[in-house]
């Protein structure tokens, strides 16, 4: 018993360690690890599959803590542990002895930890293997993939099918035309980076432009007035651009993590609905971070697009995917600020995540990274 246990412990260990550093086909998996949560005699036993394979898939959270706190090495493990910990519980809660409740126990699991308020920190939640499993069937697929931990043993030959079928019929998503993600490199020199941007949206000639965030650091007056040379261009020549900035909240230390729309589309900006906890979003203090958005738009349309914005850490979750899927996007549109996490595996996790949605909704994604 105890050797079975230790075998289920490591296998969690390794699917944690693998799946979320690509390629992409390794994120279906993440799907064995509610099975083998659910294959466990006890509820301990249980719980420490659930933390060894989210502890696994989250090392680089301390890697990420470092950052917003370089003098606190403690830190970044406690939220490490915290994090992982947090997103084992709904499988410590749910688990079942009896096989005949994981039908809906599983399921229940999956659903809990995507949405918040655990949902908030639902980093490698095994129901991004949707997008491998069932591609081209959408919210259908991902209520399915929710069950097939569950279904898998009972009628395996018929869920292989049904996930052999999706594949065939739906093939490669074309790149969508007229749209082009332009990547910025990192500077502390913000007015360099800025006009490096300027000059990356005159030399293209997509009638569709995306920046990433962090291509400019704050969206003031004073830097509407730098870029209303620009602004003018792109209305000339009937184009928009969709550049990540931070927005200032008047009379406030906070600020929205963003995408202003400039150019010959005149719409509102769009705000991050999830950043990063205690990095960004800082929910005890002290306000100086960006505010959680949970019931901000999910969709910004765009002339005949209508886009899915995914704004860095939200592109690691699913709630956020989930919230924009019912506005019925075109495009998934990925921007994110890579300069702090470029020597982790986040990058790509985020690549093969937006990868994965974009094959589950059968509808092209495009990713502008500032690195």
């Amino acid at each position: 018993m105890a050797t079975s246990w230790l075998i289920s412990v490591g296998a969690a260990g390794l699917i944690g360690a693998i799946a979320w550093r690509g390629p992409m086909l390794l994120l279906g998996f993440s799907i064995a690890i509610p099975w083998i949560i659910f294959r466990q005699t006890t509820r301990l036993n249980a719980t420490t599959v659930a933390l060894v394979y989210f502890l696994a898939a989250t090392v680089s959270i301390i890697a990420v803590s470092k950052v917003f706190e370089p003098s606190s090495s403690l830190q970044a493990w406690f939220i490490w542990v915290l994090a992982s910990s947090i997103l084992s519980l709904p499988w410590a809660i749910l688990w079942s002895a009896d096989p005949a409740q994981r039908i809906w126990r599983c399921p229940a699991a999956l659903i809990l930890s995507a949405v918040p308020p655990i949902g908030l920190v639902c980093w490698a939640s095994p129901l991004v293997s949707a997008g491998i499993l069932f591609p081209g069937t959408g919210l259908i697929g991902l209520a399915a993939t929710a069950l097939v931990p569950a279904t898998l043993p009972v009628w395996p030959k018929s869920v292989v099918a049904v996930a052999l079928a999706a594949n065939l019929i739906n093939g490669p998503i074309p790149s969508p035309a007229g749209i082009q993600a332009l990547n910025t490199k990192d500077s502390p020199d913000f007015f360099q980076k800025e006009e490096e941007a300027r000059i990356a949206i005159h030399s293209a000639q997509s009638r569709l432009l995306i920046l990433p965030e962090g291509a400019v650091r704050r969206w003031t007056e004073a830097t509407e007035a730098f870029w209303t040379p620009t602004m003018e261009h792109l209305e000339a020549t009937h184009r928009t651009a969709l550049v990540g900035a931070g927005l200032p909240i008047a009379n406030s230390l906070e600020f929205r993590n963003g995408v202003v729309v400039i150019g010959a589309s005149k719409q509102e900006p769009f705000s991050q609905r999830i950043p990063i906890p205690i990095g960004m979003w800082k929910p005890f203090g002290p306000a100086d971070g960006v505010p959680l958005n949970l019931t901000g738009t999910g969709t910004l349309q765009i002339g005949p697009h209508n886009l899915a914005v995914l704004i860095c850490y939200e592109q690691l979750l699913v709630w956020p995917i989930l919230h924009s899927a019912f506005g019925k996007p075109t495009l998934i549109v990925g921007v994110s600020n890579a300069a702090w996490t470029r020597n982790t595996h986040i990058p790509a996790a985020q690549q093969f995540c937006l990868a994965a949605w974009s094959r589950l909704f059968g509808i092209p994604f495009l990713s502008a990274v500032n690195g």
